[in-house]
């Protein structure tokens, strides 16, 4: 199997982000999903203290590093934390999956030889890996899943950094990555079977409280910050940022759904309602407990893994809820519109908030690798929609029965928001102050039926 990994990140700092869906689909826009067991296998080392091998345990450090004492947190302690997130998951209301905690990796993982766990390249594309995740559709040799700890304290030795790049570890609390199959067709390795069974993530110690001092060496770096955020994350943060990897290693892409609260939130105006943030928000909100789903994450997750369907008038529902789909247009009301992202709000609450992005699951031409442009790009032209399709479609699936409050939004405007990006497009649209329509309609949702409703954006 070819090409390269699929990560998301959970970043203490703006970066890219994604909204309401799958973490990646097919060129035929079918959603890249688990099938079977959701095996995962965590290695034998802490997350914070202990030893890596050469000064992990609190030693001194490069870059001019004063390392503080560390609060241990054992590989016992760590696997019951990854216990925890995929047990969040697997109680979704609606939602079936079968995850099964597989055999220890059998060593503790660290920056020796993090090339025989992690599927991927490091330092920069300079350096690959020695294992592939053929081995899990193949059923020959050792599928591995890993879940990493990186407990290493001394900068030299991140696996973190090894991985994202230098300085990455005071940025990154957590990374997952889908390994689906790809053609050996570059730049695009399209993604050649929908069919998931290979994910893996790392956890990351170093900005756990008591957090490890801020690098010299990293002032001025183009891509990170040189330091962790003031007083670090408590082990609550660190509970809520794996449950989100989980997230990302089961499947699922980012979030905003509430927009305005997360500008809030950040900026430190208007009402900031913690617990209307979502866990696949793409961005750290200090005190959002995101251990605990989001109404969005549930409907999401219950809308690619259901427990049932059934076929009804105009579609499919989840039996006891309601679909809400469509198309997003341009102001005309006529020209289908991409990514724009549809959130549906029961009684217009945000903490009953579900979103979706406007042609995400609709046919391209290509996979689509950013930076590219027309067709071969995340572009909005990047869209060739099948017989019945337009590049504007929405769905959302698995909604509670009631009255929903119907908007689109973009991503740019406000609170950092200009790091995210609507997947499948990069860059977002261009101008968010044309484009949000965010209460234009109510739609009576009722249980075990298809509600059509069309969508224009500004």
């Amino acid at each position: 199997m070819k090409g390269g990994i699929l990560a998301l990140t959970l970043c203490l700092l703006p970066a890219a982000a994604f909204a309401g869906g799958a973490f990646s689909t097919t060129p035929n826009g079918t959603p890249v999903l688990w099938t079977g067991n959701v095996t995962w296998r965590a290695e034998t080392g802490p997350i914070k203290g202990g030893s890596d091998g050469n000064g992990g345990g609190g030693g001194g450090g490069g870059g001019g590093c004063q390392l503080t004492k560390s609060l241990d947190i054992s590989n016992s302690q760590a696997v019951d934390i990854v216990r925890a997130a995929f047990a969040a998951w697997d109680s979704v209301p609606n939602a079936s999956i079968n995850i099964v905690e597989g055999p220890s990796l059998g060593t503790d993982v660290t920056f020796d030889n993090i090339e025989d766990f992690w599927v991927g390249t490091f330092f920069g594309g300079t350096v690959g890996s020695s294992v592939t995740a053929e081995p899990c559709y193949s059923g020959v040799g050792d599928c591995l899943n890993s879940v990493i700890f990186d407990s290493s304290e001394v900068p030299e030795r991140s696996i973190v950094d090894a991985i994202q790049g230098e300085c990455a570890r005071y940025n990154l609390l957590a990374f997952a990555a889908i390994l689906p199959q790809q053609n050996n067709d570059p730049p695009q390795f399209t993604i050649s079977s929908p069919q998931l069974k290979s994910s893996q993530m790392v956890i990351s110690g170093a900005c756990v409280s008591p957090v490890i001092a801020p690098d010299p060496s990293c002032v001025g770096n183009p891509n990170f910050s040189s330091q962790c955020p003031a007083g670090g994350i408590s082990l609550q943060d660190l509970q809520g940022t794996v449950t989100h990897e989980v997230g990302h290693y089961l499947g699922l892409d980012h979030t905003l759904v509430n927009k305005q609260n997360y500008i809030n939130c950040v900026t430190g105006s208007g009402t900031c309602d913690l617990e209307d943030i979502p866990t696949m928000i793409g961005f750290f909100v200090p005190g959002a407990n995101l251990s605990t789903l989001h109404y969005d994450d549930k409907v999401t997750f219950a809308k690619y893994y259901p427990a049932s369907t059934m076929d009804v008038s105009g579609g499919k529902v989840i039996p006891g809820t309601c679909t809400i789909k469509g198309k997003v247009t341009q102001s005309n009301g006529t020209t289908p519109l991409r990514c724009e992202e549809v959130v549906a709000r029961l009684n217009n609450d945000p903490s009953t908030a579900a979103s979706f992005i406007s042609g995400s699951e609709v046919r391209r031409f290509t996979q689509g690798v950013p930076g590219l442009s027309g067709t071969s790009g995340k572009t909005q032209s990047n869209c060739n929609p099948d017989t019945g399709q337009t590049c504007g479609d929405y769905e959302i699936r698995g909604l509670t029965p009631g009255t929903y409050h119907l908007g689109t939004h973009d991503f740019k405007g406000g609170g950092n928001l200009a790091g995210f990006v609507l997947e499948p497009c990069t860059p977002a649209l261009a101008d968010d102050a044309q484009l949000d329509n965010d209460d234009q309609m109510t739609v009576n949702c009722v249980a075990n039926t298809v509600q059509t409703q069309d969508l224009k954006s500004n």
